[in-house]
């Protein structure tokens, strides 16, 4: 991480930071390249700069001209000695032709000596234009402080850079601004940031729960909720910093979380669809010795949490609340200064490096590990995401994820409450036809899922369910094209793909949906096949992998394992140092995926290093050989899985587990489905022989829908005969 040279400027409650890593040419031609820039934050940009700047966005000053015609006027303005500033922006022609920065940056800069200074500007919240540039619906103000933004610049870069280069050290410059944000204690807790939203947006909705008894919450009502069950949980709490919940999606474990945040308490939300002993487990590394459930969800899914711990029901501990100690809770709520409730609720320190969670790894590849994030991890990541996606209060989430997966703690539970955005829950995400149902009732425009739960909501949800949605995006695994393609046909909604993990709060990456503008050109986000580029405050480098599967230090290497780096970035496993300093280098977390970064910034995907087979000195990609099985058949489902066992010819074998129900009947015999994969053209080292594909019930899954690797590995084992 580069150091930044710091020049702040201020005029009552406006306050602008230039972070700067290169002195602005004073002459001469000059490219500057700025990622996503909305008009106003144009004049904060200029303020640092004592030359004319000729704004040339190829998607707004280049309206109406076709790609050739707007790069002439980019060259023609260069070669006149000016500062040009153009937007790092993907393009497709009114005639169809793609113009991605990585086409029109040599062009514009070809036979120049132009400098190019990439340049980012980070608002303090979210940007101030719905839609962002590209999209020309009506303007909102959505910023926290619109007055206050960080603006970074890089160095500068040479004449023959490529789009790529570009678009990297936008992102370190991203990273870079986050972080010094995050150290200078500029982000607020999530439960601070609550309660300065619910003075603004008191009687808005809140939550939606159709599946119990709490129905809607506005804002005002569920800070009342959180503030009752905060004081009577907190005699029994007293010397309790770390508490446990044992409750599915939707309004009450919002209410219970909720109240944990409000009353400092670490919350540690279990894993339901997980074994007891995998519980346990989890317990016994943290100081936890309370576990709040409800009488509804253990009479469906009874929990034993084990020697030494208390379970405390809501039923209960509500049962004896009075009328005035409901409304002495609506009065703090409704007229209480943020400040007071701050002081009486303990919280007035809690700050970016206060502990917010522990969120248990799924264990798919061993024991669960406790992943630390901290309040600045969290709202970190949710207003990188907002930044990046123009996510505003006006849009409403729909929250299916369960809170136990960080994706649903994050972005369905506490991004709504800091953000003042609805969000309706609903408790099982297999439920396709209640979700749909759901979706067309609240209307949502936002629905964050999985693969294997879109093949739920494919199966059953009615045609137009998903009409509202402006993003669907599907992470945690891989998105098939043709799952993603079938979707589109049915609802006439395309799926995007994105990427995280617990350790990055959890998003960094997706691909957002593609912007027509009214001249007929568009706006290109979305590349299938990859995971999109970072968000806001991230960024990614690649470590090189050879052929033992050992990475060793190589940024920018063709393919590699993928490292991700910024303020989402978790402080670490709780209780083990030691495994936290093997993951964390330099502010960049070691993913143990392997992929690449297309010449537009997109990342790829091509496998996880745990899902590589050392076969005769290669490394044979399970995760690409089981995307390839799929592609070969004319199915949306989850058909099969690929493992490796032993071998002693080869070191390791490909196997290959399917379901038969689903197979046999689409590709009527494992040799014809051999023959298909040979056909794709991949290395015959690749491709698993007819006697490794082992018919079995079901595909093993954990609760967040993917697959179960460590018992995949173990069907696999016990198919073969092959002890480890």
């Amino acid at each position: 991480m580069q150091n930044l040279t710091l020049l702040e400027l201020s005029w009552g409650d406006a306050r602008l930071k230039h972070f700067f890593l290169a002195e602005i040419p004073a002459n001469g031609p000059t490219l500057l390249v700025v990622e996503r820039v909305t008009p106003g934050e144009r004049g904060w940009l200029e303020c640092g700069i004592r030359r004319p700047v000729h704004w040339l966005a190829a998607s707004e000053e280049g309206m109406g001209q076709t790609m050739p015609a707007w790069v002439k006027k980019v060259r023609e303005t260069l070669a006149k000695g000016q500062l040009v500033a153009v937007n790092s922006e993907d393009i497709r022609d009114s005639d169809g032709t793609d113009w991605p920065m990585a086409r029109w940056l040599p062009l514009v800069l070809a036979e120049s000596t132009a400098s190019v200074l990439p340049v980012r500007v980070v608002p303090h919240w979210g940007h101030t234009e719905l839609g962002g540039p590209g999209n020309w619906r009506a303007r909102k103000e959505i910023a926290y402080h619109p007055s206050q933004v960080d603006l970074g610049w890089g160095q500068a870069l040479p004449p023959g850079c490529t789009g790529l280069e570009v678009r990297q050290a936008l992102n370190a410059l991203g990273m870079n601004l986050a972080t010094e944000r995050e150290k200078a204690g500029m982000i607020l807790s999530g439960p601070r940031l609550f309660l300065r939203q619910v003075k603004r947006c008191f009687d808005k909705s809140c939550f939606t729960d159709q599946s119990g008894p709490n129905g809607k919450q506005t804002f005002g009502r569920a800070l009342t909720g959180m503030l009752l069950i905060a004081e009577r949980l907190r005699p029994l709490l007293a010397d309790q910093q770390m508490v446990a919940v044992w409750l599915p999606t939707g309004t009450g474990s919002g209410l219970v979380n909720g109240a944990l945040g409000l009353m400092g308490k670490v919350s540690i939300n279990l894993n339901y669809t997980a074994s007891e002993k995998v519980n346990h487990s989890c317990l016994d590394q943290t100081s936890a010795r309370v576990v709040i459930t409800a009488r509804r969800f253990t009479a469906r899914m009874p929990f034993n949490p084990g020697p030494g711990r208390q379970v405390i029901h809501l039923e209960d501990l509500l049962a004896g609340v009075t009328g005035l100690q409901k409304a002495w809770a609506f009065l703090r709520a409704r007229f209480a200064p943020v400040a007071w409730l701050e002081k009486s609720l303990g919280i007035s320190d809690q700050d970016s490096s206060s502990l917010a969670t522990l969120i248990f790894s799924s264990g798919s590849t061993g024991q669960p590990k406790g992943v630390e994030l901290t309040w600045g991890n969290l709202v970190a990541n949710i207003q990188s995401l907002i930044q990046f996606a123009d996510i505003t209060p006006e849009d409403s989430i729909l929250g299916c994820l369960p809170f136990f997966h960080s994706f649903g703690y994050t972005i369905t539970l506490w991004a709504p409450l800091v953000q003042g955005m609805r969000v309706a829950y609903h408790p099982d995400p297999r439920q396709g036809r209640e979700v749909g149902a759901l979706c067309r009732e609240e209307q949502s425009t936002v629905f964050l899922s999985t693969a294997t739960f879109l093949r739920f909501c494919l199966r059953r949800a009615e045609a137009g369910d998903f009409s509202s949605l402006r993003y669907l995006v599907c992470g945690a695994e891989k998105l098939p094209v043709t799952l993603a393609t079938e979707f589109r046909q049915k609802f006439d909604v395309h799926p995007t793909e994105g990427y995280g993990c617990t350790e990055l709060s959890p998003v960094s990456n997706i691909n957002l949906t593609n912007l027509p503008m009214p001249d007929g050109r568009t706006l290109m986000r979305d590349v299938p096949g990859s995971v999109g580029q970072p968000i806001t405050g991230c960024a990614v480098r690649l470590e090189k992998v050879d052929s033992t599967g050992e990475s060793s230090a190589a940024d920018q290497a063709p393919q590699g394992m993928v490292l991700v780096g910024g303020a989402n970035v978790m402080r670490g496993y709780w209780g083990q140092p030691a495994r936290t300093a093997e993951v964390i280098t330099e502010g960049y977390y070691r993913t143990g995926d392997v992929g690449y970064l297309d010449k537009n910034g997109h990342l790829v995907l091509t496998g996880r290093l745990s899902r590589f087979a050392k076969s005769g000195g290669e490394m044979v990609p399970l995760e690409r050989v089981e995307e390839l099985l799929h592609e070969v058949l004319p199915t949306t489902e989850r058909a099969c899985a690929v493992s490796c066992v032993p071998d002693s010819s080869r070191g390791e074998r490909v196997v290959v587990l399917y379901v038969k129900a689903t197979v046999d009947p689409l590709a009527g015999s494992v040799a014809e489905w051999v023959k298909r994969l040979t056909a794709t053209g991949i290395p015959a080292l690749w491709i698993p022989g007819p006697r490794d594909f082992f018919p079995v019930e079901e595909i093993p899954t954990l609760g967040s829908g993917k697959i179960d690797l460590q018992a995949l590995k173990k069907a696999a084992l016990l198919a073969t005969g092959v002890t480890s």
